[in-house]
């Protein structure tokens, strides 16, 4: 990935991005519409980690397109919020390494629990091209 894809997140969002989050995807669809979709969100340094089944739209999205957004509310006040521009990169988590630590860390379990037997996980990791953390007036 080139540089412009590599913007450090300031410390500000990066404060605000501790921890599992949920926020929402932006990926395009082969129909040029696009697609919005709910998703735990972790922040490993300056980049985004994402997981989900291989077989989801979001995945073929993002095989045909890596532009994403990634934006996550502030679940107390939706109004404050961070808002990710960048370029998406998939890996194969057959082995279950990156899910399966998300649920020791996140889940307090050894192994990711509400998957269907044998289904294939993919990790997507977002790195930023932008990042905006705008002050909406009226919120904290």
């Amino acid at each position: 990935m080139g540089a412009e894809n590599d913007l450090p997140i300031p410390e500000r969002a990066r404060e605000f991005l501790t921890g599992m989050r949920i926020g929402y995807i932006s990926t395009m669809r082969p129909d040029g519409h696009m697609s919005v979709v709910p998703v735990g969100i972790v922040r490993d340094g300056d980049v985004l980690k994402i997981s989900t089944l291989s077989d989801r739209q979001k995945v073929r999205n993002l095989e045909r397109d890596r532009r994403i957004t990634v934006c996550v509310p502030d679940p107390e006040n939706p109004r404050t919020y961070v808002e990710i521009r960048g370029v998406a990169e998939l890996a194969d988590d057959s082995d279950r390494a990156y899910i399966d630590s998300f649920a020791r860390e996140y889940m307090g379990v050894d192994k990711y629990p509400y998957d269907p037997p044998g289904a294939a996980r993919t990790t997507i990791t977002v790195r930023a091209s932008r990042v905006s953390m705008p002050k909406v007036h009226g919120s904290g």
